[in-house]
């Protein structure tokens, strides 16, 4: 067995995850109501950049994972990086509507552009320029953690 195979078996299921969780929340989406305002390809390309930056951030998953101890101390770890991630960002409430100290924030956020781009090819919008930062943002976590994450499991290995 190659030594890479347990670190790409879990970045594979990673993936599979999160075509589940892509296609969950499209179906109860339409089931409330949602409907796709651009078509099928637009929505396609939507979900595929949802999983390309899952997939990126999961790097920071593996990472940490190699460097702590106990999954416990992992999901720990992540959900402090999640939590403000998701919460100070466009996801729930417009950017604008947001204190002027959070808006600071959101306009930094790397969830952000996710947020705008995907928007954007689900029901309409500006989609180029958040997109760029978007693919910005994923090159960076892979240039940064696939690294690290590799250094640290053939440390651990």
């Amino acid at each position: 067995m190659a030594r890479i195979a347990p670190l790409a078996g879990a970045v594979a299921a990673d993936i599979v995850r999160y075509l589940t969780v892509c296609v969950v929340m499209l179906g109860f989406g339409t089931i409330m109501g949602f409907r796709v305002e651009t078509g099928f390809l637009p929505a396609v390309a939507a979900v595929a950049l949802a999983i390309g930056f899952g997939l990126s951030f999961c790097w920071i998953s593996v990472w940490v994972g190699m460097i702590v101890r106990t999954s416990g101390a992992v999901q720990g770890v992540m959900f402090l990086l999640i939590f403000p991630l998701s919460f100070g960002s466009p996801v729930f409430v417009q950017s604008d509507t947001l204190p002027g100290w959070l808006q600071a924030f959101v306009h930094v956020n790397p969830i952000t552009p996710l947020v705008n781009t995907i928007r954007g090819l689900l029901i309409g919008g500006p989609v180029a320029s958040p997109l760029w930062q978007t693919l910005a943002w994923m090159a960076g976590l892979l240039v940064v953690f696939v690294p690290l994450a590799l250094r640290a499991y053939s440390r651990r290995a």
